[in-house]
């Protein structure tokens, strides 16, 4: 690695510079600094009290993600226990990834309005969450639940894939 003394910042041989301007100059980026450490405080302790709540459409079902998209509640009404259990998971399932795409929105709301000059760090922030909590499809409570091998059933596994 080689060392390079002069910094790309440095002024050239024939620039001078006021010291007294530059102490200022340095003043004032530690100030805006200070500002822009201040809101992203502001903003994780907004972030940090993040609740979720989706409920199924025939309430049988409700489920809450915190601001990591932890479940902190989940909520089955007495009509669950009578209801057939690949549609109760499912169910669940769906509540579960709206929760987290409102918790997505959320908070690329929260960036937005936090941090209106957005910068790459809050990019990031939101796109970390896009990622981590996709959209779900607006069909996505339609889809019938996926049929499940018996648990005694473990030596044929027929055309389907183990990798699922």
């Amino acid at each position: 690695m080689i060392h390079n003394p002069s910094p790309d910042f440095a002024p050239g041989p024939d620039f001078a510079v006021d010291p007294g301007q530059a102490g200022q100059g340095l003043i004032e980026w530690a100030e805006q600094l200070q500002r822009k450490a201040q809101t992203y405080r502001g903003l994780q302790d907004e972030m940090s009290h993040l609740v979720v709540t989706e409920t199924s459409a025939d309430g049988m079902v409700r489920v809450s993600v915190d601001a990591q998209g932890v479940p902190t509640e989940l909520t089955l009404t007495d009509r669950a226990r009578a209801g057939d259990p690949a549609r109760l998971s499912a169910e669940l399932m769906t509540c579960l990834r709206r929760a987290h795409s409102t918790l997505a929105a959320q908070v690329q709301d929260l960036v937005t309005v936090s941090l209106p000059d957005s910068d790459d760090a809050a990019a990031r922030i939101v796109a970390s969450y896009r990622d981590r909590f996709p959209d779900i499809p607006e069909d996505a409570s339609a889809r019938p639940a996926r049929a499940t091998r018996r648990p005694d059933d473990d030596d044929d596994l027929g055309q389907s894939s183990y990798l699922r």
